[in-house]
């Protein structure tokens, strides 16, 4: 009886997990361009700054690129991913998921991100603090060894 009882709890639990993330967030897909409204996965219900999402292209290293999304993982974290065409990686390339793509977060001025490996399931944390964000650029440090970067908005 104890077991059924908690064994419906978690249940109960991770049904209202799911239905709660699964509410649309309509300002943060009007805050996308018409463009990127198509490529935005939104099932959110945290609030995600819209300047932060979209496609990002390395102001120096051209071929490197990065895009937050909307799309969920888990507390509180979306998904990202990022690729370098230079070393012959390209989107289409990334396994769903797998190396290339990023939990992230971003919280006043700050990201914390997750970097998924194929290495059964480790992810490498990285925290960048913004320098500056707005439509056009993404200029940021990264925290630990104050190596900055700057990207621009390009299209999606």
């Amino acid at each position: 009886m104890v077991i059924a009882l908690l064994v419906g709890v978690a249940i109960y639990g991770v049904y209202r997990h799911y239905s709660a993330a699964s509410q649309p967030v309509e300002a943060t897909v009007e805050a996308l361009g018409e463009e990127q409204q198509t490529h935005a996965i939104v099932f959110f219900e945290e609030e995600v700054d819209p300047l932060m999402l979209g496609k990002w292209q390395h102001t120096v290293d051209t071929a490197w690129y990065r895009v937050y999304t909307t799309e969920p993982a888990e507390d509180g974290f979306c998904w990202g991913r990022e690729w370098n065409e230079a070393e012959d990686i390209f989107e289409e390339d990334l396994m769903p998921y797998g190396n290339g793509w990023f939990k992230w977060k971003k919280t006043d001025k700050y990201v914390l991100e997750w970097h998924v490996t194929d290495n059964r399931g480790a992810a490498i944390p990285y925290e960048y603090t913004i320098i500056d964000l707005n439509e056009q650029e993404l200029y940021f440090k990264e925290t630990r060894d104050a190596q900055k970067q700057r990207f621009r908005k390009c299209e999606w």
